[in-house]
């Protein structure tokens, strides 16, 4: 029992193209011109496939970048945020200590006193 087959006319747009895809044919192997010429729709085909889900993936990729960019500039203005605390800390504690304990002090030299 032959099997059911769907037949098509193929018309190549110049005798060049026609020996190149001859000569191609012979070199990848195939067994006929007909049988690369159908791998080549079959490749096509399931290249259309992926496109979608290369553009969903491009997407997601998208997503993920602007996420990391938004993280980013949050520490930075965390980063900024802990500087500007350690500067108003250590200004505090500067302004409050007093100077040289009388203790540290040169011998017969008087400690100076910051006012507050």
């Amino acid at each position: 029992m032959a099997k059911p087959r769907t037949e098509r006319s193929l018309l190549f747009p110049s005798k060049e193209f026609r020996e190149q895809v001859q000569k191609a044919s012979k070199d990848r192997g195939f067994r006929s011109e007909q049988a690369f010429i159908l791998a080549a729709c079959e490749r096509e085909i399931r290249r259309g496939d992926n496109t979608e889900a290369v553009t969903q993936f491009e997407a997601r990729v998208a997503a993920t970048l602007t996420n990391l960019a938004k993280q980013g500039q949050g520490l930075h203005t965390l980063a900024q945020a802990q500087v500007a605390l350690t500067d108003v800390l250590l200004k505090y504690v500067i302004t409050c200590v007093n100077g040289t304990p009388r203790r540290c002090a040169p011998c017969g030299a008087r400690s100076r006193q910051v006012a507050i």
